[in-house]
């Protein structure tokens, strides 16, 4: 039976060195002969209790007489080679472990099998270092069958998992206050706005209906104020009705909450499903949450655990983790897309993301194309590890990487999700130092596993009457790419998320009729929009008169040539004229106080009509455009400062007629 809180189903912790054993306390007589026994007796001996071993390869019992012919040998040396194998054989591992490291410190470059024994041994400790140092050193003396197959395919993983312990990334962990208390907390989720934290937290408990305090498990809710999260406190209706809440999923604009119920049936199974559930505003203004609902039975069904969605940026494909029948292994992840107003029948990710093992705690990074998730699959350093995976240009999962090691250990790594600019990871663990026992953790995420940029935007859009009512969009160009996202406003709030490469400019624009152009030019260096921002939008309506400024149109010093940017925000106010077609608008220019008068009059006046001819040859007609300069009149700002200098060199367009 599954459950989802698999968190707590760990397995000891591994040292990854052998500290168990001691070479100087084990090792044989000094100037022994690796090679010669004594006489043809001994040699006789010898000879009869490997072939005893060989047997007893197949057949156990036979070892038991291989050992009493053992202990008549008067070499000690020999004596221990083939100890090891019987005790390896046997399954006794410590004792072959002892044994073998007596045979290596005195004779080692002899025995091969030896080497072997002591690798695999290694190998079911997780101590993969060692085990691949003495794989490699079997290999290297000839390791013959039948145990040269299995020497070689175990030293390939070993190596690969010896060459991650070998090369730590960095992790720095530090505990995230306010969730994290006394009590337990896990399966969290921050949600990408960074500014709410959803999870469970485990405490003790006395309701009205118990005599004694219990353990109990509510699904928890903090608030993020002044860059530190709340305490938290229990969800309200319709949470917390069941015994099993959590590992949830919210969408960008938090107003829909995906998350895993379970509940027992009458025979004692205990059925986990994604329900969901939708943020209404009530008549007072404050918000609650709707009634939750189940997916429909080809998505959530009754005798399959389904559990841990993650929901992309755009909300319309929701990733879990399932043990449904027809999958590749015990559990594996999957995906539903929301198509033609209604969910598709989940699809099975693939070999490329799934095993034969078990793939839980996925998480899709707000950039839509990396995936983090645990998996029991090799190459995993023992139990649950993070994996990583990058979709490529068609859209097709990449073979996982683990994320490394200290992040992963010899023990369960799941729940792992990363903030919305990539810079921090977040898990829970009950191995660290923090304020209770479980708690939740964060640390910065080394580079190779950051997820690709993202520009995550919200706000609000205001005009003379308050909050911008009309349901209108809002343009993202890429200005390398060219392509254009649409973010649409729906009653005066917006919040958007695009995916860039690092270099990335872009351009958003507003081109609603009846109001003035917007435009907003976000650099890619500009680190005011590296983490979730708020931009608030104020919408001008157009009156015959008036004059708006048109941002981000930049001039070298004492130059009216338009440069590549003020290039791209003229073409989506060319863009704006069209909308807008009765409009007809004067281009003005104006400089700062730097220079003389005369000089900064002409050079208002070149501008002006540097930005008007651009106008006119894209297709705008004569008729309705003119241009003037007014050099350094009519500031908006003073010239003390370059800040007050800048705002005063600027582009207006004025309205002459609608």
């Amino acid at each position: 039976m599954y459950n989802f809180i698999i968190i707590f189903l760990l397995i000891p912790n591994i040292i990854f060195s052998q500290e168990l054993y001691s070479v100087d306390s084990l090792s044989l007589e000094a100037n022994v002969d690796c090679l010669i026994l004594d006489d043809k007796k001994e040699r006789r001996k010898f000879n009869k209790a490997e072939s005893i071993i060989i047997k007893g390869r197949q057949d156990i019992k036979r070892l038991y007489n291989a050992m009493d012919l053992v202990n008549k040998l008067t070499s000690p040396l020999h004596r221990s080679v083939l100890k090891t194998e019987i005790y390896w054989l046997r399954e006794k591992y410590f004792d072959a472990m002892e044994q073998g490291l007596r045979v290596i410190e005195s004779c080692p470059d002899v025995f091969p099998n030896v080497y072997y024994f002591l690798g695999h041994i290694s190998f079911i400790q997780k101590d993969y270092v060692a085990s691949a140092n003495y794989l490699k050193k079997s290999i290297e003396l000839e390791l013959a069958d039948p145990y040269y197959s299995d020497g070689v395919m175990m030293y390939e993983k070993a190596k690969i998992l010896s060459d991650i312990i070998s090369n730590p990334v960095d992790f720095k962990p530090f505990v995230i206050k306010g969730i994290s208390s006394k009590y337990d907390e896990y399966l969290a989720i921050i949600s990408p706005d960074q500014e709410y934290a959803f999870y469970t937290r485990r405490l003790i408990k006395k309701t009205k209906q118990d005599i004694a305090e219990t353990s109990v498990e509510e699904f928890t809710l903090s608030q993020k104020t002044d860059g530190v999260f709340s305490d938290g406190d229990a969800m309200k209706y319709p949470f917390n009705r069941t015994d099993n809440e959590g590992g949830a999923t919210v969408t960008i604009d938090n107003n829909i909450l995906y998350y895993t119920k379970c509940s027992r049936d009458s025979k004692g199974y205990n059925n986990c499903d994604i329900y969901y559930t939708t943020k209404i505003k009530s008549t007072d203004g404050t918000y609650r949450w709707s009634e939750s609902r189940e997916f429909p039975k080809s998505i959530s069904k009754k005798n399959a655990w389904d559990s841990q969605p993650t929901v992309s940026s755009d909300g319309n494909t929701i990733i879990f983790s399932s043990n449904r029948k027809g999958g590749y292994g015990k559990t594996d992840l999957y995906e539903i897309n929301f198509e033609n107003n209604q969910w598709s029948a989940p699809k099975n990710l693939g070999t490329d993301i799934n095993s034969a093992e078990e793939e839980k705690s996925p998480f899709l990074h707000t950039d839509g194309k990396t995936l983090f998730f645990s998996s029991t699959n090799f190459p995993t350093l023992g139990g649950f590890d993070i994996f990583y995976s990058r979709k490529d240009s068609l859209g097709k999962w990449q073979k996982p990487i683990n994320i490394g090691y200290p992040i992963n250990t010899s023990t369960d790594e799941v729940s792992l999700f990363v903030s919305t600019d990539g810079k921090t990871a977040y898990f829970a663990s009950n191995k660290l130092i923090g304020e209770g026992g479980w708690d939740i953790y964060g640390f910065p995420l080394h580079e190779a596993a950051k997820p690709e940029r993202v520009l995550f935007l919200k706000g609000d859009l205001y005009d003379e009457d308050g909050t911008f009512a009309k349901d209108i969009e809002i343009e993202v160009k890429n200005l390398t790419t060219q392509k254009i996202t649409t973010i649409k406003v729906n009653k005066g709030s917006y919040v958007g998320a695009i995916t860039l490469e690092d270099n990335d400019d872009v351009l958003l624009s507003i081109k609603e009729e009846g109001y003035a152009f917007y435009s907003k030019y976000i650099d890619a260096k500009d680190s005011t929009y590296i983490s979730p921002s708020t931009l608030n939008i104020d919408m001008e309506q157009l009156s015959a008169g008036s004059s708006f400024k048109i941002d981000n149109i930049y001039f070298a010093t004492n130059s009216y040539e338009i440069n590549q940017v003020s290039g791209q925000v003229i073409n989506e106010f060319i863009n704006y004229l069209r909308v807008n077609k009765s409009i007809v608008i004067e281009i003005n220019g104006y400089t700062d106080n730097v220079g003389s008068s005369a000089d900064n009059q002409i050079l208002s006046e070149n501008r002006a009509k540097s930005v008007y001819e651009y106008i006119i040859s894209n297709g705008i007609q004569k008729n309705r455009i003119s241009y003037n300069g007014f050099g350094e009149e009519f500031p908006v700002d003073n010239n003390d400062s370059e800040e007050g200098r800048s705002k005063n060199r600027r582009t207006e367009f004025k309205i002459i007629s609608k």
